[in-house]
This record gives C-alpha cells, structure tokens and sequence, in this order.
C-alpha cells in the first residue's frame, strides 16, 4: 500500500501539483456535501456526471492552474 502511494501521490519526479480555485463558494460547498456526504450517491453521481456541477456562470465550473 505504501508503495502505491510513492508511486502515484508521494514521488516528487512523476507527481504534478495545480492550484484549483473555485469562485462559487455556494459551488465549492455542494461539491465538499457530495463527496464528504455519508450518503454515497451523492458522491457516485459527482464522479460519473461532474458537468452536473458545473457553475452555470463558468464554462468549466472548477478553475485549474498548472
């Protein structure tokens, strides 16, 4: 399990860090209640269908910056 770890989040020659930043606290606090939720279909459908919350006022709904 540790090594898994290294290997996809830990090792600083293969891993990749953004900064996202999301405008839309109202956005940010119903994605934070669908994944944290114990109810896990709230969570199932953020996974399979994020444009589902997507901010209607943005084209992506969550900003990336590399």
């Amino acid at each position: 399990m540790s090594e898994q770890l290294w290997e996809t989040t830990m090792n600083p020659e293969t891993r990749r860090l953004i900064q996202i930043t999301m405008d839309d606290a109202e956005m940010a606090e119903e994605i934070i209640t669908a994944c944290m939720d114990e109810d896990s279909s709230a969570r199932r459908e953020f996974v399979l269908y994020p444009e589902r919350f997507e901010n209607d006022n943005d084209n992506d709904g969550v900003d990336v910056v590399a």
